[in-house]
């Protein structure tokens, strides 16, 4: 389904509570909010089709699989993929859950509270995995859950305010998980990076606990990622960059800019990268995932469906989160579904 839909079935609720709480109103009310879907709807498609696309070249990837909704026992607004043990588990992010998904795409089990009361989930956008336990960034909650494949929760780590200064409470937006336990998270209320060991306790601050750039600070720090040597690539989303950090927090070099083209940033989500350590971004306005090389160079994107035909559509409505495990990048698009892809 895609957004207009989205926007005007949420419009038809508002529809049905207003007449209940306003019965004579009923005309008044139902052309007041047609209207409004009509408006949105010309935003929307105006926006569209002024959407820019990257213009260099398509990076080599093949399609292996895009799973769609099933009309059942549909998600909502997916944010994130994990892989543990083959088995692939999907945050349905509109409904609070999480799902485990067989090789054809469709649900074998759903996790959520109804399998342990302390797996309630708020809103949680994004998802790892250690390759023992699901780590999961409840972020309404402002906690880190960490979950057995079973869907037990083993531990729910509350995160504490970090500054008298802070607006509140860390609201994690993304997470990932070092070989040797520790949690990176990304703060996007206080605009910050944070550092936890596995039971929680605060072991480093990065970000200056304010909107900011340069060399340290950030602007809503979105995706995270670790290479081999435990350097962290971080999605600095309105800043229009990835920031790549030493393990000691210091800043090395970023990759991009805002832009509205192939190697630059318009909205980036989310960050990964491959056994080579070139690095994955996905870009939520140029729908599309952009690719660059260790050393930073640019090397193309992933998103056209037709690659040689500059001017095919892209796969893609709102690509955010990113895995990558092996040779198969997983792709989660909060409209679109779930893409995998074949990259080496």
């Amino acid at each position: 389904m895609c957004r207009v839909a989205r926007i005007l079935e949420r419009l038809q609720g508002q529809i049905v509570a207003a007449i209940r709480r306003h019965p004579r109103l009923t005309v008044f009310v139902s052309l007041a909010v047609i209207l409004a879907a009509v408006v949105a709807g010309i935003l929307f498609l105006s926006q569209r089709a002024e959407t820019p696309r990257p213009t260099v070249e398509v990076y080599h990837a093949k399609l292996l699989q895009h799973v769609e909704s099933p009309g059942e026992d549909a998600w909502r607004q997916p944010a994130a993929v994990a892989v543990l043990d083959g088995q692939v588990f999907l945050l349905d992010t509109g409904n609070d859950r999480i799902l485990a998904l067989n090789s054809d795409g469709d649900a074998e089990r759903v996790l959520d509270g109804r399998l342990d009361g302390r797996l309630a989930l708020e809103g949680a956008m994004a998802i790892a995995s250690d390759g023992q336990f699901l780590y999961v960034a409840n972020s309404g909650a402002r906690q880190i859950l960490v979950v057995t494949p079973a869907g037990e929760v083993t531990k729910a780590i509350e995160l504490e305010k970090v500054a008298e200064s802070d607006v509140g409470r860390p609201r994690p937006i993304s997470i990932a998980v070092s070989p040797q336990g520790e949690l990176l998270v990304t703060d996007a209320d206080n605009n910050r990076l944070l550092r936890y060991d596995g039971d929680g306790r605060l072991l480093q601050v990065m970000g200056e606990g304010r909107r900011g750039a340069g060399t340290g600070g950030f602007n809503t720090p979105a995706g995270v990622a670790l290479d081999g040597l435990g350097n962290a690539y971080v999605v600095d989303m309105l800043n229009g960059r990835v920031v790549q950090l030493s393990p000691d927090g210091t800043f090395l070099r970023q990759l991009g800019e805002l832009g509205d083209s192939g190697g630059t940033f318009s909205r980036p989500k989310d960050v990964a990268l491959d056994a080579d350590g070139n690095i994955y971004v996905s870009d939520g306005l140029l729908a599309a995932v952009e690719v660059f090389s260790p050393e930073g160079r640019y090397l193309g994107f992933i998103g056209r469906e037709k690659p040689s035909d500059a001017k095919s559509v892209s796969f893609f409505q709102a690509p955010a989160g990113l895995k990558i495990v092996d040779d198969r990048l997983y792709v989660v698009d909060r409209f679109a579904g779930l893409f995998i892809f074949r990259i080496h």
